[in-house]
């Protein structure tokens, strides 16, 4: 790992981009019954001169620049390629969500500049999830509504991260079409039996309740216990994704998931 100044990274950015120093990392999601391989999320990995910088330190950088909008594009059509390769392979893709940041919030031709990537590299959209985080304003709750709904227009999926964090959560899965949600890690018990882990169960209940009751899929992040694992199903929540089964990992180690996948 190495440490970069917000100055280096955006000296660093525009070049980083032209060498695809940043790579796509894919974190598998579990479905529980089987255990088997359900889906993967993209996670952008930037590797400069053999060396890692971290999210945190190139990512809130790039959201105040607004390369994180570039970077965005430059993730979905890695994705892209690399479903369509997989097809090629004879792989079953699985569904792979990508994060877009709010900084895209204002913009007109978002839904067409996404679906211009995917037609270029001739991807069915069936395997492809946006993934977008709760708003904060009305403003930008307008827009995200926008946006969603627009993505379900032209048939994409599409996931709210962080679910429950938010002020408006309730008006978010009322009002817009998602097809997933992914349930904030802060909402999910240890297990413990603590009274604090206790009032998270009920928690935990209600929002996988609210979502079965709208036909929502739900998947729980930052799963890391066995005893976790046991509380989602008891829960009827079964998808999960975390480093109890997966750390995000390079594609070649995602691809021997994919063919594990196919032929369970």
């Amino acid at each position: 790992m190495t440490n970069v100044t917000p100055e280096q990274v955006k000296e660093y950015f525009a070049d980083a981009l032209e060498n695809e120093e940043f790579q796509v990392y894919y974190q598998p999601k579990v479905e529980l019954n089987r255990y088997r391989l359900h889906g993967g999320e993209a996670l952008c990995r930037w590797i400069h001169e053999g060396e890692f910088i971290l999210p945190f330190q190139f990512i809130p950088v790039l959201e105040e620049s607004g390369g994180i909008c570039e970077l965005d594009f430059y993730m979905i059509d890695h994705v892209c390629k690399d479903i369509v390769k997989w097809i090629e392979d004879g792989l079953e893709p699985v569904i792979v969500s990508v994060n877009l940041s709010r900084v895209h919030m204002g913009d007109e031709r978002l839904i067409e500049k996404i679906e211009e990537i995917v037609k270029k590299n001739n991807t069915p959209k069936q395997y492809l999830e946006i993934e977008l985080t709760e708003t904060t304003t009305d403003l930008d709750y307008k827009e995200l509504k926008r946006i969603v709904g627009g993505l379900h227009e032209a048939g994409f999926r599409t996931s709210i991260d962080d679910f429950g964090v938010g002020y408006s959560s309730m008006n978010l899965l009322r009002d817009l079409p998602w097809d997933m949600i992914k349930i904030d890690r802060s909402f999910i018990p240890a297990g413990d039996g603590s009274p604090e882990d206790e009032d998270k169960i009920i928690l935990l209940q209600s929002l996988i309740m609210l979502a079965h009751s709208l036909e929502i899929d739900c998947i729980a992040e930052g799963t890391e216990t066995v005893d976790q694992i046991i509380i989602l199903k008891q829960n009827r929540c079964f998808l999960a994704q975390g480093y109890f089964f997966d750390k995000p990992m390079p594609k070649p180690d995602f691809e021997k998931r994919l063919r594990a996948h196919k032929t369970v």
